[in-house]
């Protein structure tokens, strides 16, 4: 029996009081209240997501059961086989069968594999299996890291193996192959951002949520919140970011400005334009390690584009954490919804 993913996500954004008029060289432009509207699946997907959801199951040993279904961070269910755990990290809107995950994806060359991609086997009856590639392991291509929900006796897996191992394989690209930025199910590489050290967080141009309270392993609490910015810098232009601010947890025995075992390894910043909720580019950011988390600070990752001419306009993303010590990462993916909209 299948388990379907039961919705869409729906993306939280905050209301602003009024509408809010900027006016930059010479050109007035309109911010427009926030509104709530559904994130719909099976649509774009940046590789960086695809590996981050990946990684989320793999940490959290999600057990193989093909009868089963987990949550992804986002509370929607996949069945936790090999096909389901693929949908699962496409972010697909139920999960797929190897009698139907090709129906969605592309065939395409091993040699030619990228992050996210898909090497799978369609056997005969119940038959077949299929396993995520995150990267090759060697210049020569002849080695790779892979996820898998493997079996009953290996569960979710995350390995180095051979290229030769999966001969019996084909590899396929998620989606239609065509790279447009529709809204058609596809996978896509994300770019470069710039990082920006002390960003602007606050309105009209920044949305602000708290995240969960972060436990650096055996030291200390940090409260941490992401800010979700747009600004049009003219009527063909924008500019988007998405920032990290964070300060040591008052009121417990940890808040001191001791420095021994308060630093925290670094984070992945992701902001997404999005245009009427399809993911159109990503940009992304590695923050450095080593951060000092005896000390409140803020890190952003921002990028300029160009204005689409219709629809309605956000940014939204997702944070991923490096180590913080502990070797895994703090909160896996967590999504960041919520510009104000342009």
């Amino acid at each position: 029996m299948l388990h379907r993913g039961r919705r869409g996500h729906l993306r939280r954004r905050a209301v602003l009081a009024a509408l809010l008029a900027l006016t930059s060289i010479g050109v007035t432009v309109t911010m427009a209240a926030p509104a709530q509207a559904a994130e719909p699946r099976g649509t774009r997907i940046s590789r960086a997501e695809i590996i981050v959801r990946a990684y989320d199951w793999w940490q959290r040993r999600i057990p193989y059961d093909q009868e089963a279904s987990a949550t992804d961070v986002e509370g929607v269910r996949y069945r936790t086989d090999c096909s389901g755990f693929i949908s699962m990290a496409w972010r697909l809107s139920s999960s797929r069968t190897t009698d139907t995950l090709d129906d969605i994806s592309t065939p395409i060359s091993k040699a030619n594999m990228q992050e996210g991609d898909m090497m799978m086997w369609d056997g005969a009856g119940t038959d077949g299996h299929a396993v995520l590639f995150e990267k090759w392991a060697n210049a020569e291509k002849t080695r790779l890291w892979i996820f898998e929900q493997a079996s009953t006796a290996e569960d979710m897996n995350h390995r180095e193996a051979a290229l030769s191992e999966f001969s019996h394989m084909t590899a396929y690209k998620y989606g239609d192959g065509d790279g447009a930025a529709d809204s058609r199910n596809e996978s896509f590489n994300q770019v470069a951002g710039t990082e920006v050290p002390n960003p602007g967080i606050s309105a009209p141009a920044c949305n602000s949520r708290t995240l969960p309270l972060f436990r650096l392993t055996g030291y200390r609490n940090v409260e941490m919140s992401y800010h979700s910015c747009i600004r049009a810098e003219s009527s063909t232009t924008l500019t988007g970011w998405i920032a990290v601010s964070w300060r040591p947890y008052s009121g417990t025995d940890d808040d001191s400005t001791v420095t021994v075992g308060t630093k925290f390894d670094g984070f992945g910043i992701h902001p997404q334009l999005q245009v009427d909720d399809i993911t159109k580019k990503e940009w992304e950011c590695w923050v450095g390690g080593d951060i000092n988390a005896a000390a409140s600070g803020v890190r952003g990752c921002s990028f300029s584009a160009t204005r689409p001419t219709s629809g309605t306009v956000t940014v939204d993303g997702f944070l991923n954490w490096d180590e913080n010590n502990d070797g895994l990462f703090a909160f896996g993916p967590h999504y960041v919804y919520g510009s104000p909209v342009l």
